[in-house]
């Protein structure tokens, strides 16, 4: 039950409607006798700034951000941590005695998701698709190992300064994301990450699938809507698996002690009625 009490979280977004978040949240919250709650808010572009000014007067102890609002909360911030400041993108933000200091969860979320499927980035050729904040976490926490990483975007420029602003010894290169470049990075590829909106089987639909069939896993970081089978590579790793140590590490950030992901993940589990695995 909410009392004036309660700490209070929150997830700026639009949509946020299908967000699985509150579920993680409150689920663990209720179950750990916390008194917390998670409630996400329908926050337009035009909003943010008002969204974050009412986080500080309304005192929450900390929120999320998700699209499309990753990279115009930087500004909005008094603070970022060296990861946020790197990849240009923040998911969570913290708030402390010193005012709002953002964090993004997002690249290391993704590299503890690979791995709990058993898949070690680390000399690996990774392709990304999309250039926006998810990317842009992603790619810079892969190149901190000593990976291949192919960056595929439709606008060539935001491809080229991603690219660019990557750190680490990684290898970095870019192009445009068409029919040609798409099956070209998927010949080879051990990791395919699709962090655009459209899905992966979409994408693919159209190219020659003897082409691509080698590409080790498929990564589509997407949950909105539901999955279709992708007709290539050794097998698909869930964006719930990422969503998950997300929200373990955002929790480890705002109550400053190790998060209970087993039972983060055991109440998105129980929730959708199945496991992702």
């Amino acid at each position: 039950m909410i009392k004036g009490d309660t700490k209070v979280h929150s997830l700026y977004g639009s949509p946020v409607a299908h967000s699985l978040s509150p579920v993680i949240f409150n689920t663990t919250f209720q179950k750990l006798s916390l008194n917390r709650a998670y409630v996400p808010f329908e926050v337009s572009r035009d909003n943010l700034k008002q969204a974050v000014e009412a986080a500080r007067i309304l005192g929450f102890d900390g929120f999320n951000v998700t699209m499309p609002h990753k990279t115009a909360i930087v500004e909005m911030l008094d603070r970022l941590d060296k990861n946020a400041e790197k990849s240009g993108a923040v998911n969570t933000v913290d708030t402390t005695k010193n005012g709002l200091v953002g964090y993004n969860t997002d690249g290391e979320g993704a590299i503890r998701a690979l791995r709990s499927y058993g898949f070690e980035p680390n000399n690996k050729r990774i392709l990304v698709l999309g250039a926006g904040g998810a990317a842009q976490a992603i790619v810079h926490r892969l190149s901190s190992e000593n990976n291949t990483v192919r960056i595929l975007n439709r606008t060539l420029g935001k491809a080229r300064q991603l690219a660019d602003n990557a750190t680490g010894t990684s290898r970095i290169s870019y192009g445009e994301l068409a029919k040609s470049s798409l099956e070209k990075g998927m010949e080879d590829a051990d990791l395919l990450v699709n962090a655009t909106p459209i899905r992966t089987s979409t994408l693919i639909s159209q190219l020659k699938i003897n082409r691509v069939k080698d590409t080790g896993w498929v990564f589509d970081l997407a949950y909105d809507k539901p999955g279709e089978p992708v007709p290539i590579g050794r097998g698909t790793i869930s964006p719930l698996e990422m969503l998950v140590h997300q929200a373990a590490l955002s929790y480890e950030i705002w109550l400053n002690e190790t998060a209970p992901v087993d039972l983060m993940r055991s109440s998105l589990a129980d929730h959708l009625g199945k496991d992702w695995r």
